[in-house]
């Protein structure tokens, strides 16, 4: 089972412009089964048969997540029926996954570490005049907060994604990705392979927490779980 594990739709999302049947459309483009709908600061609940009527028209699986910004950046929070006031603190939002069984992912760690706006905006490195180097990066008091680390996601660069990998690593940390899309044209970037299928929520933390998911991106079709030499890979 191969699903997008971070997407944004306009029902849920401010920011996002993706309704929810080009979200289904284009799933089906890209060859994957489904997706979380993974919303800022809340559990989608309004527009839930909607959504779920959509997929299921679709033969796609939906499941409903969470992304909280944190004092330590965005988290992908998958186990919570709803946000739980406090979360935006690293420390409370780990506590509260422990007591739900819910399991939490570091969202694009790295963004705009590198490039033209390098710490402008950061969210770890505020205000900083240097980059870090991957020893300072993967030794964040975020790493040991988190049970996952998105490190491929389709908002990044190639540079920040490679980060994010190398950080994942060093911790020995799950690894998940995600398109981050808020329009039609990033859905499906990248993917989540899990070991098994369900339609079950709860299956999916456990797969997770298992370690039993494989990041992937799509070559020629085929959908290739990601590793070190993805990021040399000069066409990406």
């Amino acid at each position: 089972m191969i699903l997008d594990l971070h997407l944004h739709t306009i029902l849920g999302s401010s920011d996002s412009s993706l309704k929810i049947e080009d979200a289904a459309e284009k799933l089906i483009d890209r060859g994957l089964d489904g997706a979380c709908l993974t919303e800022h600061s809340s559990i989608w609940e309004k527009d839930k048969k909607l959504i779920e009527d959509v997929f299921s028209y679709y033969k796609l699986k939906i499941f409903r997540c969470i992304e909280i910004s944190t004092n330590y950046g965005h988290v992908v929070a998958i186990g919570f029926n709803k946000y739980l006031p406090g979360s935006h603190d690293i420390d409370l939002l780990k506590q509260f996954a422990k007591e739900n069984n819910a399991f939490l992912i570091s969202a694009h760690p790295a963004r705009r570490l590198f490039g033209k706006e390098k710490f402008q905006h950061n969210l770890l490195y505020k205000g900083q005049e240097y980059i870090p180097d991957i020893n300072e990066f993967s030794s964040n008091y975020l790493f040991d907060q988190v049970d996952g680390v998105e490190v491929l996601n389709g908002g990044n660069n190639i540079e920040e994604n490679r980060f994010a990998f190398l950080a994942a690593t060093m911790n020995n940390k799950v690894m998940t990705a995600g398109s981050d899309a808020h329009s039609e044209s990033g859905v499906g970037t990248f993917a989540t392979k899990f070991d098994y299928e369900t339609d079950q929520l709860d299956d999916i933390v456990l797969q997770l927490q298992s370690n039993k998911v494989t990041p992937v991106y799509k070559s020629e079709n085929r959908w290739i779980p990601v590793n070190e030499n993805y990021f040399t890979i000069d066409s990406i």
